[in-house]
């Protein structure tokens, strides 16, 4: 007669429980050392991240996520953002200067901005640019300690980016003309706006327009967010948003790749620069601050509040499959009914 008993795979050298376990029994068997696979049936995430950028799902990722304590070092983060901020004004100077009726600059920009989250997202974070630094900072996702290790390889990538477009360009030009397609590139007001406005309308465009930028790449690397899509929002942002600032200032959003493409540009637009950093800055101010205060910092799935909750559950499942197994699934010496059953000798 085959019996009714639920049975549980042992794991490799672990002691096969004997029947009848206690209820403590039950329960230390569902906690740390079964969390690990609890989690993975159930579709936990990964822990947040110590950065920006949201972490890719484990189903897109090559290689497990890493322990905690291995993120990368604080060189390897500035390089990161040195490089991602190099080939984000790369990309968008060089397409505003070479532009073709496919490719306009603000497209460059945000083309190059999906490339640098993508490539240098996970190691840095992905902020390239000292205003989404700052909102970061601010919502509680980056320390601030950070900060100026961030903001000053973005400057120095920046500064790269538009040496080597400068470069190319007096390859084939000459300086004063050369001078004069890049000042085309250039962010600044009055006689260097396309559509001379006044610094007040610049200013005003520049703070609402990083400021949507910046609520886009907190709320896109959210916990609860979507993680593949996360690079594909900022980089669609970026883009709309340079399209509509483009007319008034030349389109910037980013203090780094105002202060790269002004270096170069000359002094006329060296002394319109302050602009560029205190708008961007105060836009990205606000956006930390909003996202801060409407509550979008909550923990994501399996950190230490919703693990506290799977403990609870894991204890409740686990007494009451105990209980179950003692109620239904009797071992043999308990029934002296059956045929061939022993008697308890302490009955």
């Amino acid at each position: 007669m085959t019996e009714n008993v639920r049975t549980t795979p042992v794991r490799p050298g672990a002691e096969e429980p004997a029947a009848g376990s206690t209820r403590a029994g039950a329960v230390a068997a569902a906690r740390p050392e079964h969390r690990a696979d609890t989690a993975a049936l159930a579709g936990r995430r990964d822990p947040e991240p110590t950065g920006l950028a949201a972490p890719v799902p484990a189903a897109a990722r090559k290689d497990p996520a890493p322990a905690a304590g291995q993120d990368p070092s604080a060189p390897a983060q500035w390089a990161a953002e040195f490089a991602g901020t190099a080939l984000l004004v790369f990309a968008g100077l060089g397409t505003g200067m070479f532009a073709t009726e496919a490719i306009d600059s603000a497209l460059g920009f945000g083309l190059g901005l999906l490339a640098a989250v993508v490539a240098f997202g996970h190691v840095s974070g992905g902020h390239f640019n000292p205003a989404v630094t700052l909102a970061a900072v601010v919502a509680g996702r980056t320390a601030p300690g950070s900060a100026i290790g961030y903001v000053l390889a973005q400057v120095l990538g920046a500064l790269s980016a538009a040496g080597v477009l400068w470069a190319v360009l007096m390859t084939l030009l000459d300086t004063s003309t050369t001078a004069q397609v890049i000042a085309g590139v250039s962010n600044g007001f009055g006689a260097n706006s396309a559509s001379q406005v006044g610094w007040t309308t610049v200013l005003l465009v520049e703070f609402v327009a990083t400021a949507l930028l910046a609520l886009v790449v907190l709320g896109s690397t959210a916990p609860r967010a979507n993680a593949v899509l996360a690079p594909i929002a900022m980089a669609a942002a970026l883009a709309f948003l340079l399209t509509v600032t483009a007319p008034f200032d030349g389109g910037s959003l980013n203090p780094a790749r105002s202060t790269g493409a002004a270096v170069v540009a000359g002094s006329s637009h060296l002394g319109q620069l302050w602009l560029f950093w205190a708008a961007p800055l105060l836009g990205g101010l606000v956006a930390g601050l909003a996202h801060r205060a409407a509550g979008l910092r909550r923990p994501r799935t399996g950190t230490a509040p919703d693990a506290a909750h799977q403990d609870s559950a894991l204890e409740d499942g686990a007494v009451q499959d105990s209980t179950a197994q003692d109620s239904t699934a009797q071992g043999p010496a308990a029934d002296p009914t059956r045929p061939g059953a022993e008697r308890d000798p302490s009955a």
